[in-house]
Order: C-alpha cells, then structure tokens, then sequence
C-alpha cells in the first residue's frame, strides 16, 4: 500500500505537467485527439497485461503517467478560448450588419472610478436577419452613471467588442493576462442605454448572489460605519466592491490582505470550528461518518450565503476533501485529500492552476500540514494560555514558508510584522466568523437586537483599528521587493531540500538542497545581468510628458510640469534604480551613439545640418511632419501621450507613407530603447 500513499500527489504532477505544455507549446486539436487517443490505447493494454501479473511492473506505471498527461493536455487545450467550437472569437461579420449579442450576467467584479464591471456569458449573435449561438466570457464596462445589473439577467447589447487593453508602461499590472487566466478575451464599454434587458434566468449561482444582496440591503438598516460594512461584506460575504483603496493597502502593509477575500483561511477557521461544534455528533451509532457529511453540508450552505463566487467555490471544494482527509485523523490522508481536491479541480478548469488565488491556497494548506509540527515541538509550553498562542505562531510560520516567495514575486511586499497581525487577527477571525453568522441568520429573519449588532460593530472598528496601526509602523514593512519567476522557483526548489532533510535526512538530499542554493545564486545573477546597463524610455501618460535615461543604478527623469511619477514604480524596482536625478525636458538628448530632438514648438527643429536618429513629438506641436521627414530624416518618430490623437492620426499616416517607423505610446506602449554594451 505505500506505493499508493501519495498516489494523488503524482497524479497531480503530470495533470500539471500536461496543462501547462498545452498553454506553453500550443499543439493543434488534430494532434491532441490523436495522442488523447493513443494514450488511452496504451493505458488499456498495460492494465490487462499486469492483471496477468503477480506483481505490477514499470509499464503501467508508464502507462498511467501518459494517460494523465494527456488528459491534462487534452482539458487544457479545449479550456483556450480560441480552440473551443463556438466560442466568439471564431465568429465573423462578412455581410457587415448591426450585431447584438444575448449575454447572461455571471459574475460582478469590483467597480473602478470610471465603470461598473460584469463578466457575462455569451450565447447568441444576432443581426436583423440571422441569430448565431455564440459562447465564451466577456468583460462588461458599464459606465459608472449607469444602473446596476443583477446576477442571472439577460441582456442584449451592442457588439462591438475590443481587445483588453495592454499595460501601456513597463511592468504594470497586466490586466489583460490576469483576465484570461479567467477565460476573458475580449471587452465592450457601454452605458445602460445601449443595453436592454430581457429576462432573468433563475439558477443556483443568481439565487445566492440575490441571497446575498439581500443580507446586505437588510444589514445596511443597523447602523454599522463605512469601513466596518465593508469589511464585513468582504470577511463574511465575500463581496469587496465598498472597501476603499486606503483600506486595501493598509491590510496589505499588515500582512492581513488574504483575511479581505474568503478563501482556504476563512473556510479552514469554519472547518475547525464546525469540527469542534459537531464533536458530540461522534459519539453516535455512525457518527463518524455523519460528522463530515454534516460539515460538508454546513461549509456549502456558507459557500450559498457568499454568492457562490468563484474562489469561494473553490475553497469550500478544497475544505471538503479535507474534512475527509481530518476524520480519518492520519496526516497522509490529509496530503491525499488535499491532492485530490486539486487534481479534480484543475480538471474542471485548468485555468485555476494560473490564478494566484489557487496557487496560495494549496501552497498555504501544504506547508501548514507539513511543516507545522515540526515547528510547534520545537517548543512544549506547559500553561495552556502561552501553548495557544504558540500554536497560531506555528501555523503562521508554516504558512508563509510556503506563500512567501509566490507572495513576493507577486505583490513585492513583505509585512515584517505578520506574526504581531496573526496573533490578533486569526484568534479575532475565528469569534468574528461565529458573530457574523448568528448576525447573518438573526437579520434575515429581522430578530436581530441593536445591541448585538452594536457588539459586533466594535469588534469590526477594533479590527481596522489594530490594522491601521500596524500598517503605520512603516519601517517594519518591507516593499518593492523584485524577485523574478526564475527566483522564485529556485527558492521553491530550497523549500524542498528542505522538506526532504525534515523527513529523512541523507546525503543525496544534502546535496540537492545545497545545489537548489546554488541555482538560486545564479538565477539572482541572471536576474541582475539580463538588466541592461543604459536605457532610454518614453513613458505613457495621458497629457504629460515623462523621458527616463537609466544608466546603471541612476534614472534621469526629464518631465513636464509637476507630474506624479508614481505610475512608474513598477519601472524602478524591476530596474534596481536606488538613485533617481529631475530635471526639465531638454530639447536634445543623446543616448548611446545616437542623437534625440524633442520637439514641443513648430521652430524648435530647424538646426542645420543636425541629423537625429529618433525625434520625440510631445505637447501637440504645430508642424508640417512631411517637411520635417525631408528635412531631419529621422530613423523612427515617437509621439507620447501630451499630444492630441487628431494630431497623431495625421502624422502616423505621413510616416506610413514616407515609410517611417511611427510609434504613439497612446497605443502600443512606452517606447523602449535598451543598450547592453558597459
């Protein structure tokens, strides 16, 4: 049976495997129903040749590892938009008629300053003429003006959609890929008069967000303050829309962002104490097998009261399997259950093995499971008070062995202070989530007493309180942390050098664990030489100018008035700039061996005999851009974001037509211009 121990751990690993050679080496549909075929073939043959024999040999071991790649292949493959029958993207419009498109509502996604955003379900394209079934997600913008739209209606809107705008400077966050790891590709911007709506379609999904929307119409009658509604509908309803940017960095500086969005810690706190309440149940004829059934039923009915959203499900599904892998009281049950939860759900959507969310939940849980003992019998205090409080320690030591370096390479933030945050908020967080649901259950059906939800209120503001002020203590909170993918996978090859010594230590894993070291070096090498030494960048920004010359560790930034350069932070921590020098923009720059004009004037280009190689357009200068290609002869003209796009429009045609390189930041990003020679 110790062949069979881990089973789903290994299981796990080729799923992986396969998933990601599908989104990384993309193979044609033809391809992969052949090797899905052939794998089956393979695994059929293996197993009636071993049932012949008395003891399993290596070809169905073989076998099964194909047979599970493929399959990881094959529902990864069909998982991308752009291989799916049906799915919008391979649809097209030759006869050029007005198209609508009948999208259900499926999701809301927290409001920007400017819209309101939905992700909506596609399912017919229908012009004056013909109706098309359609499938696949798309991102909904709503003007902010506009009414709000609920989970399960159907709507008909205009189609007319757009790519998901790129970051349009050096290594911001990328919203466009963080939307298709969720399966969207494409988005339109209305507002509510070009949207009609023409059903409502009751499903599991729409009654728990309409349940949930109805707790928090029926809690806003109490009078809870603003900070604590909000963190109310995001600990216990999982709805984030009303927590306010300032909140928001101040549970990140306090190492307490992951206690803002239900996920595996929510669920794990409610698993323990659903454990707890539910003990008396085992000592019942079957109680042991009625107890998790009993947890299992309770942790989804939490899942309905929060909407059902995604991470929620996802977590509940998760905690699940783990109630199982718990009563059987056996550590590798817990590890088994764990993995199965995860081969089963990266099965029905691989693309969770890309989202953040996923990866910190499973990685959190593992580490807890594993490296958790070992920590706490490092100490044995004897008095019950100082042995509870070291119990939250180890755990939380446990879990940011296994999050802290997908966390930095992520968020590049780390709270020196998360341990002082634990100590309050995990033993806070277990009484809230028992508060809350008596408040829940008591305000839906209207007995709730003011003075309860007055209690409840001030447990709420203490928790904010105590945030805010850790979050002050700023020189304990470590930020703009760079650390590469390369980086961060080497120090999860330290962590398992690690684990391995903890289990049976030897001298084949000393050297693996001293040989993951190196390789973290020298990916901090890499790391560190891949960054050319000289670069020049024109920045995006809407009616600004910003021109940054790096050299080394120091950035020139040339700007135009008194612009904010906090949009490009990004920039100089990915760079390692530790010196930055400010001063007004120049009407000639010299980069490399080349020379720069900058123009803002119509006169200010006319130098005899000067011959630039780049001439960025800024402040929509009046100028006849065909005399200018005649007289400068310039090798690639660049206008940033303080022009007017009339103006760019105008030039980008007389560059193509005197075959110029034109570029507008406007569209395809800051311009970049990297040189490696020392």
């Amino acid at each position: 049976m110790k062949n069979f121990q881990f089973i789903f751990l290994r299981f796990s690993i080729y799923l992986i495997a396969g998933i990601i050679c599908a989104y990384y080496f993309p193979f044609s549909t033809e391809f992969i129903i052949v090797l899905g075929l052939a794998a089956i073939l393979l695994f059929i043959l293996a197993y009636l040749k071993s049932k012949r024999k008395l003891f399993p040999d290596l070809s169905m071991g073989i076998a099964t590892l194909i047979f599970i790649f493929a399959l990881g292949l094959f529902t990864a493959h069909f998982s991308i938009p752009s291989n799916q029958p049906g799915h919008y993207l391979g649809k097209s419009n030759p006869s050029k008629e007005e198209l609508f498109a009948r999208a259900l509502i499926t999701e809301e996604l927290k409001p920007t300053n400017f819209s309101k955003r939905y992700l909506v379900e596609i399912k017919e394209l229908v012009s004056q003429n013909s109706v098309e079934s359609a499938k696949g997600k798309l991102l909904l913008n709503l003007h902010v003006d506009s009414s709000s739209l609920k989970m399960g209606d159907e709507v008909l809107i205009p189609w007319r959609s757009n790519e998901i705008s790129r970051p349009l400077n050096p290594f911001q966050f990328n919203y466009r890929s963080y939307m298709q790891k969720l399966g969207v590709e494409r988005q339109i911007s209305i507002t509510t008069n070009q949207l009609k709506i023409i059903g409502h379609i009751e499903n599991i999904t729409s009654t728990a967000w309409n349940l949930r929307e109805q707790l928090i119409t029926e809690l806003q009658k109490y009078n809870f303050k603003k900070d604590e509604m909000a963190v109310f509908q995001a600990l216990i309803l999982g709805q984030r829309r009303d927590i306010t940017d300032e909140l928001y960095k101040y549970y990140a500086a306090a190492g307490a962002i992951h206690i803002l969005a239900i996920s595996g810690l929510h669920i794990g706190i409610l698993l323990l104490l659903l454990n707890f309440i539910l003990k008396p149940v085992e000592s019942f004829k079957k109680g042991k097998y009625i107890k998790p059934i009993l947890v299992i039923l309770l942790l989804w009915s939490f899942a309905l009261l929060t909407g059902l959203s995604p991470s929620v499900v996802r977590a509940v599904c998760m905690f699940s399997f783990l109630a199982i892998g718990l009563q059987m009281n056996r550590k590798t049950s817990t590890l088994n259950s764990l993995f199965v939860s995860m081969f089963f759900l990266l099965l029905i959507n691989p693309r969770f093995l890309f989202q953040a969310g996923f990866q910190l939940s499973y990685l959190a849980v593992f580490s807890i499971i594993v490296f958790q003992p070992p920590i706490y019998r490092l100490l044995k205090p004897k008095i019950k008070v100082i042995d509870y409080f070291w119990k939250i320690i180890s755990v939380s030591l446990a879990a940011q062995i296994g999050v802290l370096p997908l966390s930095l390479y992520y968020f590049h933030q780390f709270p020196g202070l998360f341990l002082a945050s634990n100590l309050v908020v995990l033993p806070l967080l277990g009484i809230i989530l028992g508060l809350a649901i008596m408040v829940i259950l008591m305000a839906l059906i209207g007995i709730l007493p003011d003075i309860l939800a007055e209690l409840f209120g001030q447990v709420l503001s203490f928790l904010n309180s105590f945030i805010h002020r850790i979050a002050n203590i700023d020189s304990l909170v470590f930020s703009e942390i760079d650390l590469s993918l390369l980086q961060c996978l080497t120090l999860y090859l330290c962590i398992l050098g690690i684990l391995l010594i903890l289990v049976k230590p030897n001298f084949a894993r000393l050297c693996f664990l001293l040989t993951s070291i190196l390789l973290f070096q020298l990916s901090s090498f890499y790391n560190r030489i891949s960054i050319p030494p000289q670069e020049l960048v024109v920045f995006h920004k809407s009616r600004e100018s910003l021109i940054g010359k790096k050299q080394r560790d120091l950035l020139y930034l040339f700007k135009s008035n008194q612009i904010n350069t906090g949009f490009i932070k990004d920039y100089i921590r990915e760079r390692k700039i530790e010196n930055i020098e400010l001063d007004e923009i120049p009407g000639i720059l010299s980069f490399s061996k080349d020379l720069i004009l900058v123009i803002d004037t119509a006169a200010n280009y006319k130098l005899p005999d000067f011959k630039p190689e780049i001439i960025i357009v800024r402040n929509s200068p009046r100028l006849n851009m065909d005399r200018l290609i005649q007289q400068l002869q310039p090798g690639q003209i660049i206008a940033d974001g303080s022009n007017y796009l009339t103006y760019v429009e105008r030039w980008r045609r007389t560059c193509n037509s005197k075959k110029i390189p034109f570029h507008h930041t406007g569209e395809k990003g800051a311009f970049i211009f990297s040189d490696f020679r020392n």
